[in-house]
């Protein structure tokens, strides 16, 4: 069945932000729908994307074990990061532990 009153997220922040705060809210949403692929699997099923503020984007992770283990990648998470979303101007990452619920699946 066709709902034409479903709309896509990029269509519900285009119609209630400027089209460049709106791109930046889709980047952030394919960001954070391609983390596992970014963080690698192992570390992306025990972590997740919690926030960008002031060009950090803020890692919630289940575990201070895990923590250590994106620190260990964490140049490559960055730099990966920041090839594929260059617009939301990320610059470094901090991690914090969560409340156990960072996985998404």
């Amino acid at each position: 069945m066709d709902d034409s009153r479903v709309k896509k997220a990029s269509e519900l922040l285009s119609a209630f932000f400027d089209s460049e705060i709106a791109a930046k809210g889709a980047s952030y949403v394919e960001l954070s729908d391609s983390w596992r692929s970014i963080a690698g699997a192992r570390l992306g099923d025990h972590s997740r994307p919690k926030e960008i503020r002031h060009n950090m984007l803020i890692v919630e992770a289940e575990h201070s074990g895990w923590i250590q283990l994106l620190q260990l990648h964490q140049e490559k998470i960055l730099a990966e990061v920041q090839r594929r979303y260059p617009d939301l101007g990320i610059k470094s990452i901090s991690f914090v532990i969560g409340n156990g619920q960072a996985s998404r699946n």
